[in-house]
């Protein structure tokens, strides 16, 4: 009952945010749009940001348990874009208002997962540290990160499929050298 429950409240919020930022929802809209009372909802979240981070984390994790394997990436990366794409108008009054920093989180959380697993798998092809594989997937999320950011505040004018084609090229062309240059760089801050 609890997950039905979370699940009403947040496709109340979803709904929503079809329409206006979050910071212009109240509890009483949630909950008269769901039909339960504030108790209930107190209950569950302690504010509107409670909520819309369960929404995000909720499919964070349905994502990575998806898609765990190293051929699943792509995938996973893609099944991440079309859910900002057909949310778009809760993610863009998400970005717009107080709590983007729970869109970030999203996006981070999903990507370092799958990066993590393309760089090691890299890294199995060229001697580099652990320290180096770790410090390219840092640098392959948060350039990813951005680049999702970017897109959603361009209001994703184009379309998932393309996005995740552009992202994985990107990877394909450029990881093995990313790894080299990282391992030299640790290195570099060794001998200093």
């Amino acid at each position: 009952m609890s997950d039905l429950t979370r699940r009403a409240m947040a496709d109340a919020v979803t709904e929503l945010l079809k329409n206006r930022t979050l910071d212009h929802i109240t509890i009483r809209d949630i909950t008269d749009k769901c039909g339960l009372t504030r108790n209930t909802f107190y209950y569950h979240f302690h504010d509107v940001y409670e909520l819309l981070s369960w929404i995000f984390t909720d499919k964070t994790e349905e994502i990575i348990r998806k898609y765990s394997s190293d051929e699943d990436w792509e995938d996973g990366l893609l099944e991440m874009l079309n859910f900002l794409y057909e949310h778009r108008e809760m993610v863009l009054h998400t970005y717009e208002s107080v709590s983007g920093e729970v869109l970030q989180n999203f996006v981070s959380n999903v990507m370092y997962r799958h990066v993590e697993v393309i760089v090691s798998i890299a890294a199995s092809k060229v001697d580099v540290s652990k320290d180096a594989v770790r410090l390219a997937a840092d640098f392959y999320t948060h350039a990813v990160i951005g680049a999702v950011l970017n897109w959603v505040s361009a209001e994703m004018p184009q379309q998932p499929e393309e996005m995740a084609h552009i992202y994985s090229t990107l990877f394909e062309g450029t990881l093995e050298s990313v790894l080299t240059s990282s391992e030299k760089g640790l290195d570099g801050l060794k001998k200093e």
